[in-house]
């Protein structure tokens, strides 16, 4: 997998790429931009919402990007719930980079089908590793999305009902992902009104 994201990495104007899971936050990078773990996250979170959001609605998106100050972020998806980010200079060939990407994607779904460990090395400088905080990070970014969702349902007092819910969540288990879905359901039920319920459940879909 390092192999295949270092051809990207060699592409005029890429800074790097790697792979985020939706789940398992990065799983393998050949990086050599200054953007931090915890950015690259929060990107990789919105980037698999945007290739979820297009599947519901019943279009195939093969690659996407985002033009910031400092960098241009382009995804590719490689699974419902993973995608490739490669990070490029602002003016980058963003067409060149995407088309280079996708001839890739194939053998790197590959990789993923065979299985791919979040602990796989990619050099001593970054290596990338399933630690506690990345998975804390990771997870609150999930619980800011759903607080948002929630507070179009039933206003400013969100915040307090959500960190309610949070405590009983996290008496009937552990704080995973996987387990969302009971959080979720916990605040359907609190919202009451069946149409608000129904918005509610709709703006998190892609988070679950």
């Amino acid at each position: 997998m390092r192999k295949l994201l270092h051809e990207i990495s060699v592409i005029p104007g890429v800074t790097g790429s790697c792979i985020f899971d939706k789940k398992e936050g990065l799983l393998c990078s050949d990086l050599h931009s200054g953007l931090s773990k915890k950015r690259l996250q929060i990107v990789g979170i919105h980037l698999v919402r945007l290739m979820q959001m297009g599947t519901m609605a019943g279009l195939s998106i093969t690659s996407s990007h985002f033009r910031f100050d400092k960098y241009t972020v382009i995804g590719i998806p490689l699974d419902i719930d993973a995608v490739l980010l490669t990070l490029c200079d602002a003016q980058a060939n963003c067409s060149l980079v995407a088309t280079s990407a996708v001839m890739l994607a194939t053998d790197m779904r590959e990789e993923l089908d065979r299985g791919i460990s979040a602990t796989e090395e990619t050099g001593n400088e970054n290596k990338i590793i399933a630690d506690d905080n990345g998975d804390e990070t990771f997870i609150q970014l999930l619980y800011d999305e759903i607080e948002q969702a929630l507070a179009g349902a039933i206003g400013p007092v969100a915040g307090v009902v959500m960190q309610d819910y949070l405590v009983k969540w996290k008496q009937r288990g552990p704080a995973t992902p996987d387990r969302l879905p009971e959080l979720a359901q916990m605040l359907e039920q609190e919202i009451g009104k069946i149409e608000l319920a129904r918005e509610f459940s709709e703006k998190i879909k892609a988070l679950l």
